[in-house]
């Protein structure tokens, strides 16, 4: 079975979290969501020059964020200022030999939780305020 393909990012705010969204075609993939002290690109190791209080990595693997022809499945700039309460950008932070990273820089450190849905396929964080 090939690897899910990441086809795109989306986040909301909630009452007391927001949710960001990893969205996938194919099947489910393995996953580590942990605080890190700051987001780096993959590959390259460049540092993600933008502020916040805490950083949250999300690595997906394995897992793509193109085709075969190397075109981007996940469309968009690199960053997105989500304007959230805690969540104040999401950062592709790679697509590197079968891996996928995602960053979410926050205003502070706090609880998440992570949970897979299926129909479709998603991987879901949802942050405390």
């Amino acid at each position: 079975m090939p690897p899910p393909t990441v086809t795109g990012v989306r986040y909301a705010r909630h009452p007391a979290f927001d949710r960001v969204v990893v969205d996938f075609a194919g099947a489910r993939t393995g996953y580590a969501v942990k605080f890190v002290p700051r987001l780096v690109q993959d590959g390259s190791g460049a540092v993600v020059k933008i502020k916040g209080g805490a950083y949250l990595q999300v690595t997906l693997f394995p897992a793509y964020a193109h085709d075969d022809a190397g075109r981007p499945t996940w469309k968009g700039p690199r960053e997105v200022a989500a304007k959230l309460p805690n969540v104040t950008h999401v950062v592709k932070t790679g697509d590197f030999e079968g891996v996928v990273g995602v960053g979410l820089v926050l205003k502070h450190k706090a609880g998440f939780r992570v949970s897979e849905q299926s129909s479709p396929t998603r991987l879901v964080i949802d942050v405390a305020h």
